[in-house]
């Protein structure tokens, strides 16, 4: 990092003093008030220390930041609620965008206007009774914006393909500090690289997007003993061979926690899971999940039909902020060789404080989006994606990455596909864990275009 001059520092404080006095409160400054609170990311084990963290709550907010920041040598990186925390962020002036909070649903032309603060838990309500849905993911504490710009996996992937391919439109204010409405029409170039890699060319202020039909939803979470977990994941494995698009399920493995909030059957209990979501019937879903029941009977099974402000409870995933170490990975092939060396990287691992193991099936509509090449995001070239995370419940624990992870290393070893997901990677990561050198050599040449000093900063950096 450059080490400014006592007279640039001066200049700089100044500067932010300048920021201050028109932001308020909404401009946080280390050693003030509320300082650890608004630096703090949703994932406590990244120490993140900005130069200021700011709350704007207009366009004319954000051009200010941006004159500011760029006339000092500031950085700028977006965090709307702290999700994609990934580096300590010297010098870089953090904003969240959480004031940004309009959302329109039109039902009629099924697009939704969204602000850069909304979170998919106060999108999904609105759709209740439309017949229609978003491209969320498992946590709807997530911001529509943060996810879809960082290429976020969504529930209906299979049935309706990469969900960054949703967005039709951004508002962004870009380097200069203008207000820019990008579309497929105004800067196909700039879209593209918006879908799945959106921190790096502006502030995002509001997105539109795509809304799909679904009148009917069936799905929930399927419970089974840790001990079959070989059985589960080849069954659904096998049902997954032949399915619809209109079927998306995640298999996983947990280690749950002894606590109150845990059922007192399952606590300090090691299970399987398959956690589903089928746009179609209750009597359809049913159909298709037969052979999976037939041949294990889970402990729990929360399946039903369901509307889409109840998405959420599929997977049922924290919405606090927590501290984890976690890991992702490409899979080749959906098959019994690479399902079980997951499962057995699991139970290895379990002894370091690994929490929870994901596999999500791919194909269908995804893989028919990817050769449409509507956006950056979503190219991978595999069977499935894979996540481990190690939640690290007591604050005095340290967690040792690579005797977590180690295990899930080799058991890719030899059977890993290529590309991933911005969202879906481990601390540390950056673009090029997840993206070609020919997406990213084409992300540097709009970087390049739109941002060439290198005011915006990326929570996953290009290379």
């Amino acid at each position: 990092m450059t080490q400014l001059s006592e007279e640039e520092s001066t200049r700089s404080e100044a500067a932010l003093a300048t920021v201050a006095d028109q932001l308020g409160r909404a401009f946080i400054r280390p050693g003030e008030e509320g300082w650890d609170a608004a630096r703090r990311p949703w994932n406590l084990a990244v120490d993140q220390r900005p130069a200021a963290v700011a709350y704007p709550r207009t366009i004319a907010d954000v051009q200010l930041l941006l004159a500011v920041a760029a006339a000092e040598g500031f950085t700028v990186t977006v965090q709307p609620n702290g999700h994609g925390a990934n580096g300590s962020m010297e010098n870089c002036i953090l904003v969240r965008t959480t004031a940004f909070d309009e959302v329109t649903i039109d039902a009629h032309s099924r697009t939704a206007r969204i602000g850069a603060g909304v979170k998919w838990g106060s999108v999904a309500p609105l759709l209740d009774g439309t017949g229609l849905i978003a491209l969320p993911g498992t946590n709807p504490d997530i911001t529509v914006a943060g996810y879809l710009l960082s290429g976020g996996h969504s529930w209906f992937s299979r049935t309706y393909g990469v969900a960054a391919h949703s967005i039709v439109a951004v508002e962004l204010v870009d380097a200069t500090g203008t207000l820019q409405r990008i579309t497929a029409e105004s800067d196909p170039d700039l879209l593209w690289g918006l879908r799945g890699a959106g921190g790096l060319f502006g502030v995002v202020t509001a997105l539109e997007i795509t809304l799909f039909p679904a009148p009917t939803l069936f799905g929930g979470r399927l419970l089974f003993p840790g001990a079959v977990a070989e059985v589960v994941f080849d069954q659904a494995a096998r049902l997954m061979d032949d399915a619809p698009n209109e079927l998306n399920i995640i298999l996983g493995m947990m280690n749950l926690p002894d606590i109150e909030m845990v059922p007192p059957p399952l606590r300090g209990q090691t299970v399987a899971t398959v956690d589903v979501v089928f746009v179609g019937t209750a009597t359809a879903g049913q159909t298709l999940l037969a052979p999976l029941l037939a041949a294990v009977t889970p402990l729990v099974d929360l399946t039903r039909e369901f509307i889409p402000s109840q998405l959420g409870a599929v997977s049922d995933e924290p919405t606090a902020p927590s501290a984890a170490e976690d890991w992702s990975a490409v899979g080749a092939t959906l098959d019994s060789e690479s399902l079980h060396a997951l499962i057995a990287a699991f139970r290895a691992a379990t002894p370091a404080g690994l929490t929870l193991l994901q596999v999500r099936p791919l194909g269908g509509a995804q893989a028919d989006a990817q050769a449409a090449s509507g956006g950056v995001a979503g190219h991978l070239d595999g069977g499935f994606v894979t996540f481990a995370a190690a939640i690290i419940m007591d604050p005095t624990r340290v967690i040792d990455r690579q005797a977590v992870f180690a295990p899930f290393d080799q058991a890719m070893r030899g059977r890993a596909g290529s590309g991933n997901l911005p969202s879906m990677l481990g601390n540390g990561a950056q673009l090029a864990d997840a993206y070609s050198p020919a997406a990213l050599a084409r992300l540097a040449e709009i970087k390049r275009r739109v941002d060439p000093n290198n005011l915006f900063r990326s929570n996953r950096a290009l290379p």
